[in-house]
């Protein structure tokens, strides 16, 4: 393969799930030299936590995994990850399987043992169905979102590429004098709600996006409810950077660094929850990181109002977040969902930054929420021997599972480690905040 093929597969990212670590190693060495970027993993819940990380183009799904099935997990993409490509392998091949999957939307069935050549050639047409789906995505004319439209409705603008495409809308980027600006723009075709409560939640981000006046949170510059196709849109300060997934993984953090990025995140909740607004879905994904580490926190799609009566999960059929994320509160309804709930999601956010792995894991959505509401995480000092005293407990005082032991504002924390960053006589900038809330006990 030559240089320009391999740069243009490098742009291609691939999920591969099986048990048996045989098959990972094998289609690991088919793929790598075709340039392709290759994520692995043994499990459904690995599985899971990778697509909260990063968007797939494709995934090579073992049917016969333990835990949530080769087409369970099959279904959860469809629903979840529309665009994803999925090709699912088996050693027992059935037809009625075979013919369920593919009804379900897997792209293809292949059985092992698979020749290279028949394994290479169902990922480059499943690849290429994704391209199309992703062009499509965004040029569907007959549902009166393409580029015309967009051209047409911002003639003074100049668009430059697509950021973003999701199962709800596009983020385009445009440029006006020199100025680079964010357009999220809602497709009529939602594929995990009904239109109407696509658009409900749509019209709430940019409600509560215009009250917010903060620097640590996305700016809006305008917004209209039926100027790109007849459907409402949202103009954004565009943020040169990266999620501050792309952070955790790469490790390209010092420890100041990522004080100073917990220190933005907390004030900029301390100004969202004034408001009397709840953001609800505070992760690594919905941040953005500039080169000098400043942050913006965004998508305030399912954010709420605290008085508003928020519903706990159960009380709908849909989990509304990331469940490695949220509160125990979220699940039960022993607590109201207030402040407190988003600062636990901080505080999850921020020991996953601070260690490098997420604090409550499981192999299903159902694992996941058992944990976060009754396991505890590994004391972070053991992943990160340096770690200071005065860090880990403020990480304690965040991840509380009762949040009447927890700080009880973001601006509690934003003062916490304002102390933490004051200098010590031997200049070193870390103190011990021993005054956190210490009843109950937060680590295993």
């Amino acid at each position: 393969m030559n240089i320009s093929e391999r740069t243009r597969n490098s742009k291609y990212r691939l999920l591969v799930i099986d048990d048996d670590p045989m098959i990972l190693d094998l289609i690991s060495e088919i793929m790598k030299p075709k340039g392709y970027r290759l994520d692995l993993c043994s499990s459904s819940g690995q599985a899971l936590e990778m697509l909260i990380d990063y968007k797939y183009n494709l995934m090579l799904i073992d049917s016969k995994l333990p835990g949530i099935t080769g087409p369970q997990l099959l279904k959860y993409c469809k629903e979840h990850h529309p665009a994803t490509e999925v090709v699912l392998i088996t050693g027992n091949p059935e037809v009625e399987e075979a013919v369920s999957s593919l009804k379900t939307g897997a792209f293809d069935y292949v059985a092992k043992p698979f020749s290279v050549r028949k394994l290479l050639e169902t990922v480059e047409a499943a690849l290429a169905k994704n391209e199309k789906t992703m062009a499509e995505l965004l040029g569907d004319g007959v549902r009166g979102l393409d580029v015309a439209h967009i051209a047409e409705s911002f003639p003074d603008y100049r668009i430059v590429r697509t950021l973003g495409i999701g199962s709800t809308g596009v983020v385009i980027e445009l440029e006006r004098d020199g100025c680079h600006y964010a357009l999220k723009v809602l497709r009529p075709s939602s594929t995990w709600g009904t239109d109407q409560e696509a658009v409900k939640r749509f019209l709430r981000e940019e409600k509560f996006l215009s009250r917010i006046h903060h620097p640590n949170v996305i700016r809006i510059i305008q917004s209209g409810s039926a100027a790109v196709g007849g459907y409402p849109y949202i103009m954004m300060e565009y943020v040169k950077g990266q999620v501050l997934t792309y952070y955790i993984k790469e490790k390209k953090m010092t420890l100041e660094q990522k004080i100073y990025i917990i220190s933005q995140l907390a004030s900029a909740l301390s100004a969202v929850h004034k408001l009397g607004i709840l953001h609800r879905d505070i992760k690594p994904g919905n941040v953005l990181v500039e080169d000098n580490f400043c942050v913006k926190l965004f998508d305030f799609g399912i954010s709420a109002l605290r008085d508003a009566g928020i519903t706990h999960v159960g009380e709908n059929e849909e989990v509304i977040g990331s469940p490695a994320y949220m509160a125990p509160e979220a699940f039960t309804h022993d607590f109201p969902i207030d402040n407190r709930t988003d600062i636990f999601s901080l505080g999850v956010l921020s020991y996953e930054l601070i260690t490098g792995i997420k604090p409550f894991q499981g192999q299903n959505v159902d694992a996941i929420i058992d944990a976060v509401c009754n396991n505890r995480p590994v004391e972070p000092s053991k992943l990160v021997p340096e770690l200071p005293e005065g860090v880990q407990n403020l990480l304690e005082g965040m991840l509380r599972k009762n949040p009447q032991d927890r700080f009880a504002s973001a601006s509690e924390i934003t003062a916490r480690l304002n102390a933490l960053g004051r200098k010590n006589g031997d200049g070193t900038i870390w103190t011990h905040l021993r005054s956190v809330i210490r009843s109950g006990k937060v680590w295993s």
